[in-house]
């Protein structure tokens, strides 16, 4: 029964390792207004903002230290991921605003 509970609260550590991710291309991207195109860059910051609350020395990671420590380690990779798709979305809001000249 023990090794039953420790196992489900593995499972549910690293269920709790995923982020946000963020598609980097959209087909229609090139539709959107300068108002939508600075409210997904708003969201993707605060998707930015909630990979970096959630890694490093974060809460969710020593508590994953203390029950199962490889969820740190996929919680690391699965951040690097998440974090590296939002940049290359941030980076095509910029072009998109760029050529649509918005302010």
């Amino acid at each position: 029964m023990k090794k039953i509970t420790i196992s489900m609260i593995g499972i549910a550590l690293l269920a709790g390792c995923t982020h946000t991710q963020v598609a980097v291309r959209d087909t229609t991207d090139d539709r959107l207004t300068c108002t939508e195109i600075a409210s997904q860059a708003a969201e993707v910051r605060m998707v930015l903002r909630d990979i970096d609350d959630k890694t490093g020395m974060s809460g969710r990671n020593i508590a994953m230290g203390v029950f199962f420590w490889p969820g740190i380690i996929v919680n690391q990779m699965n951040a690097g991921d998440a974090r590296k798709a939002a940049t290359e979305r941030m980076a095509v809001l910029a072009d998109l605003s760029n050529k649509k000249k918005c302010g």
